[in-house]
C-alpha cells in the first residue's frame, strides 16, 4: 500500500471558518461574511434565522479553524465532480445543505464545519452529501453522541450517563483505544491496538470507538485548530482470533467513513504480522477508495522513515516508532482525571478550568 507523501500546507481559512458567518450573528442582524475559500474568494452568507439552532462559537481560548484541506485534493475533489457533472462549489454546497435541513436536525450538528466536510466527502454531489448529512445528525441523535462526550463529566448524576461511563470504562480497561500525543502538525493521535481486545459486545465497542473519536476530534481542535486526526493501528500481541467478527469491522466502518467524513489525516498501520493479511484482503473490500489512499503500512525501514517524518518519534510509543519508553497507560486516569479535550499524559493548563472533563459540553 503505498500513499501520498506531498507535503503542501493546508489552506489556512482568513480568520473564519467557511460557516462562521452563519453561526456568530444574531438573526436581526442579518450581516454579511466574507470568506476565503478553495472555490470562491468572496462569497457572502447570511445568517440562520434562528441562532438559537446552531451550535455555540468556539470558546474564546480555541485557536483559530485551520483548513486541514491541500490544494492538490481540492483540484482532485474539483476534478471528480465535472467527471460526474457536478459543479464543485464550497460556499454555494453549504448554504444548500443547510437550506435543507430541518431546525430539529440543525441542533445535532456536531460543529460550525459538518457541512462543509460533507460536501467534500461526495466530491460536489449535493444530493448524496444532503442525504448523508441527514443520516448522520439522525445517527448522532440516536446513538446518543452527546450523552457518549459528556459521561464522565465530574458533575454528572444521571443514571444514563453513569451506565454510559460503566460501559466504556469496561471497554476501556485494557487500553485497546485512547488518545495520546500529536503529530508534528498538531493533530491528536488515536491508538487501536486490537491484540487488547476485551468485549465480545458489538454495541459497546461501538459507543467505546465514538467515545474515543470525539475526544480525538476535541484534542485536535484545541491543540491546533485543526480538524483531523491520525489513527495508530499496532499489533502488538494480534492473533487471527482478536480479529472481531465482520458485522463489527463494517459496523466500525460505516461509523468511520459515513459520519465522521474528512476526520481522519492517515492510519498507520504498524508492523501487522501475516496473520493480519487474511483479515486485511477481507475488509479492504469494504473500504472508501479515498480512505485506502489515507492507509499507511509501516514495516521496516520505510516505515520507520515515514513516521519520523510525521511524529515526533521520542513521543510516540513504542509501536508508532517511538524511541522512548513512555509512562503505561491509565485507564481511570485518563477517563475520570483528564480533561476531554486533552490526551493522556499531556500537562494540563493551570490556567483553565476543570471539571472532571472539561469540555463536554462544548463542541469541537
Amino acid at each position: 500500500m503505498t500513499i501520498s507523501t506531498d507535503s503542501q500546507p493546508p489552506v489556512l481559512l482568513r480568520s473564519r471558518s467557511l460557516m462562521s458567518g452563519i453561526f456568530d450573528h444574531p438573526p436581526q442582524d442579518r450581516p454579511t461574511c466574507s470568506v476565503v475559500t478553495h472555490s470562491s474568494s468572496a462569497e457572502s452568507l447570511e445568517s440562520w434565522r434562528n441562532v438559537n439552532d446552531s451550535p455555540p462559537s468556539p470558546p474564546p481560548h480555541l485557536p483559530p479553524l485551520i483548513d486541514d484541506c491541500t490544494e492538490q485534493e481540492h483540484a482532485r475533489r474539483i476534478a471528480i465532480a465535472r467527471s460526474h457533472g457536478h459543479h464543485y462549489d464550497e460556499a454555494a454546497g453549504v448554504r444548500a445543505i443547510l437550506d435543507a435541513l430541518t431546525e430539529h436536525e440543525r441542533t445535532f450538528l456536531s460543529d460550525e464545519n459538518m457541512p462543509l466536510r460533507h460536501y467534500r466527502a461526495e466530491k460536489g454531489n449535493l444530493t448524496e452529501a444532503i442525504r448523508k448529512i441527514k443520516c448522520t445528525l439522525r445517527w448522532r441523535e440516536e446513538f446518543g453522541v452527546d450523552d457518549i462526550r459528556r459521561c464522565f463529566d465530574r458533575n454528572n448524576h444521571s443514571r444514563q450517563l453513569n451506565h454510559l461511563a460503566e460501559i466504556i470504562s469496561r471497554e476501556n480497561e485494557t487500553g485497546k483505544i485512547y488518545c495520546r500525543g500529536y503529530d508534528r502538525q498538531g493533530r491528536a493521535i488515536l491508538y487501536l491496538t486490537p491484540g487488547r481486545e476485551n468485549s465480545t459486545s458489538e454495541m459497546d465497542n461501538m459507543r467505546h470507538l465514538v467515545y474515543h473519536l470525539e475526544r480525538a476530534i476535541a484534542c485536535t481542535r484545541r491543540k491546533s485548530g485543526r480538524q483531523k486526526v491520525c489513527i495508530v493501528i499496532g499489533y502488538e500481541g494480534f492473533k487471527l482470533a482478536n480479529a472481531p467478527p465482520l458485522s463489527t469491522t463494517k459496523h466500525t466502518l460505516t461509523i468511520l467513513q459515513g459520519h465522521y467524513p474528512e476526520r481522519m489525516f492517515r492510519a498507520y498501520i504498524c508492523d501487522p504480522p501475516l496473520v493480519f493479511r487474511t483479515f486485511w484482503n477481507i475488509i479492504r473490500h469494504f473500504v472508501d477508495p479515498t480512505t485506502l489512499e489515507k492507509i499507511a503500512f509501516c514495516s521496516g525501514g520505510e516505515g520507520q522513515r515515514l513516521l519520523e517524518r510525521d511524529f515526533d518519534v521520542d513521543t510516540t510509543e513504542r509501536q508508532a516508532g517511538g524511541r522512548m519508553e513512555l509512562r503505561p497507560f491509565d485507564s481511570e486516569e485518563f477517563l475520570y482525571d483528564t480533561p476531554f479535550d486533552y490526551a493522556y499524559d499531556e500537562e494540563v493548563d493551570d490556567g483553565r478550568s476543570f471539571l472532571g472533563v472539561a469540555g463536554n459540553d462544548e463542541r469541537d
